[in-house]
């Protein structure tokens, strides 16, 4: 139970950063004109320029596909794990293996 607790937690970060993918694709393509940062107490919305937005585009793009790779390989380990356990319990799993879109399958 606890495998597919954690394993739908890590699917659902996986749809809201590649959400998050596709909103800044459209920010990119609408032009980025300030950004606004938060704190626990404090906001700051800095004006910038069209070359720094791309820049600032590239970096977090780049930090969405990092975490979207991490998750990967977690939800990989997850059901790995739960896989195992199950094994080791004398039980043949049951549900089978639910590979990610776009992740080869092991055959």
């Amino acid at each position: 139970m606890w495998y597919s607790k954690q394993l739908r937690k890590v699917r659902r970060a996986r749809k809201v950063a590649r959400t998050q993918q596709h909103e800044l694709l459209t920010l990119e393509l609408e032009g980025i004109v300030a950004i606004t940062l938060h704190s626990t107490t404090r906001t700051l919305t800095v004006p910038i320029e069209r070359g720094a937005g791309v820049q600032v585009i590239d970096l977090l793009g780049q930090g969405l596909r990092e975490h979207r790779q991490v998750l990967k390989t977690e939800a990989r380990q997850l059901r790995q794990d739960w896989q195992e356990s199950e094994t080791l319990r004398g039980r043949i799993p049951s549900r089978p293996d639910q590979s990610i879109p776009g992740e080869p399958t092991a055959s």
